[in-house]
């Protein structure tokens, strides 16, 4: 089974992957935030920082894009080729509604057709440039799950590598829980579409928040390739070690995950004040590590000074018993 760190755009940066990857390397690949595919042909300058392969070097990276035009993508797919990757993904299951209405990301799924000319459109462009290699990442439908079958077997037309599925609509969003029974409904689907095209590698995305989430995905679905986990691994950033039997995530490996992830943040980002923001997000995920630490959490969300939010997360360590948000054990 293999195991896959999700985007999350804002999040998962080059600064968080490499850190992560230094504390606890069992993941199998990190997907980058989508880099946008567009008429300006040219990506903006925090998407050519993350890309930048000085910046993922020793980190196993697959580039999203974001697109709904073929030729707007082969350009991205291109540009990122020559940086040395050999794969890119395209994102099919962003659900922002800013986006989705510009058809793009899961807006893309309201016109299967167009979503099959578009596939056509770059798989017949990527014949011709020899490469690179694609994967999908994709919900199964925007309103309603009425279009899962036609989506899985235009899937099927096509060579893709992996087929990652997010057993969601577009207007579920976050909110609604994932749904594995409709994720065996497109296996089916896929499995049933004609095609002379080998299948791809299916994988499960959404809603793997511990190790025995995992490991019921894959009682359940055997056969699938892996799974790609994003708000529980940011959560608990020693999942996946725990979900391939390894050990749970421990206080002290945590408190040096936050000080080097801080450190690599100050030294990146422009001033203390957008590195405590961006420290304040992931702590909507960590903060789950700490039951019962709500004012503590509270203090760090007020903190407007390094200073403050220092001594904010040390109270919080101290004071606050921990248990991994990935196990059930509690740990001293």
């Amino acid at each position: 089974m293999h195991y896959d760190f999700a985007p999350l755009e804002g999040i998962t940066g080059w600064v968080l992957r490499g850190v992560h990857r230094r504390h606890f390397p069992e993941a199998d690949r990190y997907f980058t935030p989508f880099a946008v595919a567009n008429q300006t042909r040219n990506f903006k300058t925090k998407e050519w920082e993350d890309l930048d392969p000085r910046h993922n070097e020793g980190v196993p990276v697959v580039p999203q894009i974001l697109a709904n035009r073929a030729d707007e993508f082969l350009w991205a797919a291109e540009e990122i080729r020559a940086l040395g990757y050999p794969e890119v993904n395209l994102n099919l299951g962003c659900p922002v509604p800013m986006i989705a209405r510009k058809h793009k990301g899961s807006g893309m799924l309201a016109d299967p057709e167009e979503l099959d000319r578009l596939l056509d459109g770059i798989f017949e462009g990527l014949a011709k440039a020899g490469g690179p290699r694609l994967s999908v990442k994709t919900r199964l439908g925007t309103e309603d799950f009425g279009k899962t079958d036609r989506l899985m077997e235009i899937y099927r037309k096509y060579p893709l590598t992996d087929l990652i599925i997010h057993p969601r609509t577009q207007r579920d969003m976050y909110r609604a829980p994932a749904d594995p029974a409709m994720f065996s409904r497109a296996l089916l689907s896929y499995g049933q579409a004609q095609g002379a095209c080998k299948p791809a590698d299916l994988y499960y995305n959404g809603d793997l928040r511990t190790a025995a989430d995992c490991a019921g995905i894959r009682e359940r679905f055997p056969a699938i390739a892996g799974v790609m986990l994003g708000r529980g691994l940011l959560a608990d950033p020693a999942l996946i070690r725990e979900a391939r039997g390894g050990a749970p995530l421990g206080r002290e490996e945590l408190r040096d995950y936050h000080r080097d992830l801080l450190q690599a943040m100050r030294e990146t980002l422009p001033g203390d004040a957008v590195t405590i923001g961006r420290m304040k997000e992931l702590w909507l995920y960590l903060g789950e590590n700490f039951p019962g630490g709500d004012w503590y959490l509270k203090e760090i969300r007020k903190a407007g000074n390094m200073t403050a939010y220092e001594a904010a997360v040390r109270s919080l360590f101290v004071n606050v018993p921990f248990r991994a948000a990935g196990s059930v054990f509690p740990q001293v």
